[in-house]
């Protein structure tokens, strides 16, 4: 077991039910609720992850408390790496640590041996050297950034991918000469979680343009700069509803990346999510591979991907406890010991999060309740409508999935403080 604060220093897998369930998984139940994986363990008063009982962690470590499942984070990379294998001849995952850098995750991550990480900050490329990654196992991928943030990029000597002329140019005065690079471009489509244009990158901030790949290859050239690989990043959490997106978006990253004389590598970027509610239908890996295979395969280049969500989400849950359960204004009213400092997800990007109440996780959900957090702020609501069943104060709940973009994002809003994280190893 890993417990583990911030760095002082400087999807789920289908449509479909995430796994089939036995008697023997699952001794109590009927049948298992929408978000069971092979992790979960359900009985009548208590939840296991990995063998480990969730009331006991959260009684012994308190709440608010991130747990993490280190086998569920290895089965999602060794799914993807199946998938990639029968989509392109030569490939490489490099999981996005900026949806969870817990040093249990990253360790988890490091123990395939073949998956790199991919960095967006400074910071992140020596908290992930801190943690045993050589530079030539990261990836770099950010926007606006500064001559301090190129220099130190050039001293770690990590590949960066850079998506202005602006930086081509700076980063051309500052590396050495013939130093390779990658270039991002803007996919051109709208597709993200819920159509949210939050997380939707196409037309955004990041990019150039696909009709101008040959003056950002000049603007690289003249930089004293080879561009190796070519970049796009789609959107966070795509919809199986945006197939036709995706597709469009990896046949313009094709034409991109036959006008690159020295490519090497062509990177898909992440776009993969999971459920968060029991009505999602996210994107499915073998529809994204199936249409890696259509489009960028043909060209014979390594394919690189950055997954965060997709790996790292379903391995987590946060347990909080019920402080305050009060009927007012026409709705039942429960409060938690964590707001929105603690997970940003349903407060600023609409994404919802399953709530299951931990000592009776098996029992109907018959109550509706608004789950509201103790932060000081109008918006700090949870869920503006929960099904569980009955509970009192006093009562755990879990939140999930809430293995990516939680902990990574949180903050000490009303110093509140931070949340405890724990990533596990199963028992056997």
């Amino acid at each position: 077991m890993d417990i583990a604060q911030e760095p002082q220093e400087p999807p789920l897998p289908s449509s479909a039910p995430t796994s089939s369930v036995s008697a023997t998984d699952a001794p109590l139940a009927p049948a298992a609720p929408w978000w069971k994986h092979e992790s979960y363990t359900l009985h009548n008063d208590d939840i296991l992850l990995d063998g480990h009982s969730l009331r006991d962690l959260a009684k012994t470590h308190g709440t608010p408390l991130y747990v993490y499942s280190k086998a569920t984070i290895i089965r999602q990379l060794r799914r993807m790496q199946a998938a990639l294998r029968e989509s392109a001849q030569e490939h490489k995952i490099y999981y996005a640590m900026k949806s969870n850098r817990h040093p249990g995750i990253l360790a988890a991550v490091r123990s395939l041996g073949e998956v790199g990480v991919d960095t967006c900050s400074p910071r992140e490329v020596r908290w992930a050297l801190a943690q045993g990654f050589a530079p030539s196992e990261l990836s770099f991928n950010a926007g606006m950034l500064s001559d301090r943030d190129l220099r130190q990029l050039v001293d770690m000597g990590v590949h960066c991918t850079l998506d202005t002329q602006s930086a081509l140019r700076r980063y051309g005065a500052i590396a050495p000469k013939g130093t390779r690079v990658g270039l991002r471009f803007n996919p051109g489509i709208h597709a993200s979680y819920g159509d949210n244009p939050r997380l939707s990158y196409g037309q955004a901030k990041f990019g150039f343009e696909a009709e101008d790949a040959e003056q950002a290859l000049a603007a690289a050239t003249n930089a004293g700069l080879i561009v190796d690989s070519v970049h796009m990043h789609l959107g966070w959490g795509l919809p199986q509803s945006s197939q036709t997106q995706v597709s469009q978006a990896f046949a313009r990253l094709a034409s991109v990346a036959q006008k690159m004389p020295d490519l090497e590598t062509i990177n898909v970027g992440g776009g993969l999510g999971g459920r968060y509610i029991y009505s999602d239908h996210p994107l499915l890996l073998e529809t994204w591979a199936a249409m890696i295979r259509q489009h960028l395969a043909p060209l014979g280049r390594k394919l690189i991907c950055e997954p965060g969500t997709f790996v790292v989400a379903p391995s987590g849950i946060l347990i909080l406890e019920t402080n305050t359960i009060e009927r007012r204004r026409g709705r039942c009213w429960l409060g938690v010991d964590a707001g929105f400092a603690v997970n940003l997800n349903p407060a600023l990007y609409g994404i919802p999060l399953t709530a299951v109440a931990l000592n009776q996780p098996l029992a109907p959900a018959t109550e509706a309740y608004t789950i509201a957090g103790n932060i000081n702020e109008a918006g700090d609501i949870w869920s503006p409508e929960q099904l569980l069943p009955p509970l009192q104060e006093g009562d755990l709940i879990g939140f999930l999935p809430a293995g990516g973009y939680g902990s990574s994002m949180s903050n000490d809003h009303c110093l509140r403080g931070q949340p405890t994280e724990i990533a596990l190893d199963p028992i056997s």
